[in-house]
C-alpha cells in the first residue's frame, strides 16, 4: 500500500529521469525539489527501495523500477489531465491547477482517465507544455533548451514553462504565455539579464526566469 508521499516522490523521479532522458538522479536533487532534509529524503528512497519502486546505488544515484516507473505514469497522466479539463473546461488559471490536480489525481481510475483523455480529444501536452504519457507510458518530446540557451538574434517559440506559481504570476503580469513567439535582442552576461521582444514590444527577464522557461527555435 502506498501514501500520497511515496506517490509524489515516485512522481518526481519520473519528472527528473525519464522526461529529461537521464538514468540516474542524486537523492540531494530530491532535496531541492521538495525542499526536505537529506535524511528525510534518504529515509523514503530506502522505503521505496524495500518497496521494489525504486533503485538506489550508492554514491551513483536512483532510478524508478518498472513496477515504479509505471505507478508514475498513471499518476503524472492523471495529473496533466485534470490540469487541461480544469483550465479548458472550468476556466481554471494556470497557476492555479497544480493543488486540485494534485488531489484528483490520487482519486482517478484507469477508465475514468480514459474516458477523460477521449473527453479532451486526446491532448499531447498540459497547460504547463509538460507531455502527457499515454496508457503505455509514450509520450511527446519534452524540451528541454531554455531561454538562456539561446543567442542574440534568435527567434524562438515559449513551448514550456515549470509548474511553480510565482513565475506563473509573473508570466501572466508580463502578458507572456504558451506559443507566444520572440526574438532575442539582448543577454547581458554581467547583470544576468535577458532582452526579448514580441512584435514592437520588449521585456527584460533574469537569467533565473529564463532558465524555467522553455523554447523551441523557429
Amino acid at each position: 500500500m502506498r501514501n500520497r508521499a511515496e506517490e509524489d516522490y515516485i512522481k518526481a523521479i519520473y519528472e527528473l529521469t525519464v522526461e529529461r532522458n537521464i538514468e540516474l538522479i542524486k537523492t540531494n536533487e530530491l532535496s531541492e525539489r521538495f525542499n526536505y532534509t537529506d535524511q528525510s529524503v534518504n529515509e523514503m528512497i530506502k522505503r521505496l527501495d524495500e518497496k521494489k519502486l525504486v533503485a538506489f546505488y550508492p554514491y551513483r544515484g536512483v532510478e524508478l523500477t518498472p513496477k515504479g516507473k509505471n505507478i508514475a505514469i498513471k499518476m503524472i497522466r492523471a495529473h496533466r489531465l485534470w490540469e487541461v479539463f480544469l483550465t479548458k473546461k472550468l476556466g481554471f488559471s494556470w497557476e492555479s491547477v497544480h493543488e486540485d490536480a494534485e488531489v484528483l489525481e490520487h482519486a482517478s481510475s484507469d477508465e475514468l482517465l480514459s474516458r477523460l483523455d477521449a473527453f479532451l480529444s486526446y491532448p499531447k501536452y498540459c497547460q504547463h507544455g509538460n507531455p502527457i504519457p499515454t496508457l503505455n507510458g509514450k509520450s511527446a518530446p519534452t524540451f528541454h533548451e531554455t531561454m538562456t540557451e539561446l543567442n542574440v538574434g534568435d527567434y524562438f517559440e515559449v513551448v514550456r514553462v515549470l509548474d511553480i506559481k510565482e513565475l506563473l504570476l509573473y508570466l501572466n503580469e508580463k502578458h507572456i504565455k504558451l506559443y507566444d513567439h520572440f526574438k532575442i535582442i539582448e543577454k547581458d552576461d554581467f547583470n544576468h539579464l535577458i532582452t526579448i521582444q514580441n512584435e514592437d514590444k520588449n521585456f527584460i527577464l533574469s537569467y533565473k526566469t529564463g532558465k524555467m522557461i522553455f523554447v523551441k527555435k523557429i
